[in-house]
């Protein structure tokens, strides 16, 4: 019955009457204890204890089929495991397997201990490839057909001997039954990792309790991630709002959304322009401007329109055409959910609104970086507290920057100059970024770059902006946030 067990039934037979004759006059010994039962290659594993004086060890098999106690076989106390090659291709099956000891002395022990497993196919690779500096797909499929089953689950680690060591440092997932995929992210760049995969079923014990039956692991992969310079992608959502149901028409937005696609473009960001929409518009065109951002990216949202102001709540809201109102609290929950760094530029009345502390003083750059934090602030602070702060290093210093054409209670302006109708911030936004309005032609220098090193961060935008605007209006002052930071809008 058993591969390396296996012996002369005849014999098998003999010992089996002699320790039947001797337990007449024998008291009963200790009852044995199934150590563990696990799937093998050969079918499944039943691990005992070696004990000295036993003569042999009866094993007993219940199927789930039917329910029947079946005498399948003995092996020598001597032994440590014993392998049912019986079961080695009946795939699915749930077995239950008991011990009698026969010791030298001719007595017999109680039924040992209940161990349940099943029988779970193994698994196979299909591929193991590295994605990316952080990420490896796996794919793989059952050895047979097998529907069966509750899941995978997937270990990993930095080195072989952590998988094979029953105390190594590795992790684990687990993927549920269906999936023949599997991407781990994450890692560590340009380092080997060493992975394997086992399927499970779940078991319900007689005790009520649950445990796992593991196959037996697929052969471990190799894979190396990948040692490559992530490549960092631009995308721009600018929306202008002029023609509205029952607000003022304005007529600098277009002006302004033209401008600001002509100069981005200069500067590596792809740009999607939408025009005269609603709130669920807008919340719309955010999800699909930077659906596919990953956490190396820039995403820009510029808006040039009407803003309005709830007094109630010295809350801002971005107005849609159709009077409809996205608060700036909305829009920071909108934008937060994408993944890399997010740069908002705001043109509106009341705009600073997306900055300033709610009921707070106005801001001036001297109190600025002593205010409570605005609803971008807020955003960032979650960001940080749920420990998925994004990192990237050239767009640093929290995930939001912000700039806004005014401060949270003041009414901005569309100009007109030569004949040419723009928003007064945006215009000056375009020219400190050595691009003419409306037409975004570059000029060959990049005026609010202070440092001369082909990038604007947002403190040299900010100071640009707020000095040029403020020569036009002296009534409007541009904010942002962070005051003074280092963060990069765009480059060269």
């Amino acid at each position: 019955y058993f591969k390396k067990y296996s012996v002369l039934i005849s014999f098998y037979r003999e010992v089996k009457i002699i320790a039947k004759d001797n337990n007449q006059t024998k008291a009963k010994g200790a009852a044995p204890k199934i150590k563990t039962v696990y799937n093998g290659n050969e079918g499944l594993t039943i691990k005992v204890p070696r004990r000295n004086d036993v003569w042999f060890y009866n094993i007993y098999r219940r199927c789930s089929d039917d329910n029947i106690n079946r005498d399948i076989g003995w092996v020598r106390g001597a032994a440590t495991d014993i392998i049912d090659t019986s079961v080695r291709t009946k795939w699915g099956k749930t077995y239950t397997y008991t011990l009698v000891a026969y010791f030298y002395n001719g007595g017999t022990s109680s039924v040992s201990n209940k161990m349940t497993y099943v029988r779970v196919p193994p698994v196979k690779y299909t591929s193991a490839k590295a994605e990316s500096n952080t990420k490896i797909k796996l794919r793989w499929k059952s050895t047979v057909g097998y529907s069966n089953f509750s899941g995978y689950e997937i270990q990993y680690a930095k080195s072989q001997n952590n998988l094979s060591n029953k105390n190594g440092s590795y992790r684990a997932v687990t993927v549920k039954k269906g999936s023949a995929s599997k991407t781990l992210s994450g890692l560590s760049k340009g380092t080997t990792y060493y992975i394997r995969i086992r399927a499970y079923k779940g078991v319900k014990l007689g005790n009520g309790k649950w445990k796992k039956c593991f196959s037996t692991y697929t052969k471990i992969a190799k894979v190396k991630t990948k040692s490559i310079k992530p490549v960092t992608k631009y995308r721009a959502l600018l929306i202008g709002n002029s023609d509205y149901l029952y607000a003022r028409d304005l007529r600098g937005p277009k002006n302004g959304v033209k401008a600001m696609a002509a100069t981005l473009s200069k500067y590596h960001y792809s740009t999607t322009r939408k025009y005269n929409l609603t709130k669920s518009q807008i919340l719309s065109a955010i999800s699909s401007t930077f659906r596919g951002a990953d956490s190396d990216d820039v995403s820009l949202f510029f808006y040039n329109g009407h803003g309005a102001i709830d007094d109630s709540k010295r809350m801002g809201y971005l107005a849609g055409v159709d009077s409809s109102g996205l608060s700036m609290t909305e829009l920071a929950s909108a934008l937060k959910k994408i993944p890399g760094k997010v740069i908002v530029i705001l043109d509106s009345c009341y705009s600073g609104n997306g900055i300033a502390k709610k009921g707070g003083p106005e801001f001036s750059p001297e109190a600025f970086n002593q205010s409570a934090v605005d609803a971008f602030a807020a955003a960032d602070s979650a960001v940080s507290d749920g420990g998925v702060m994004e990192k990237n290093g050239e767009l640093r210093n929290g995930k939001f920057l912000v700039l806004a054409s005014g401060s949270k209670d003041e009414v901005t302006y569309d100009v007109e100059i030569n004949g040419i109708w723009g928003g007064a911030f945006t215009r000056n936004f375009v020219q400190g970024a050595g691009c003419s309005f409306p037409g975004g032609s570059y000029t060959g220098r990049i005026p609010c770059d202070s440092n001369n090193d082909k990038k604007v961060s947002l403190k040299e935008m900010y100071t640009y902006t707020r000095r040029n605007v403020s020569a036009i209006l002296s009534v409007q002052h541009v904010t942002c946030y962070p005051y003074g930071s280092s963060g990069v809008i765009f480059k060269k």
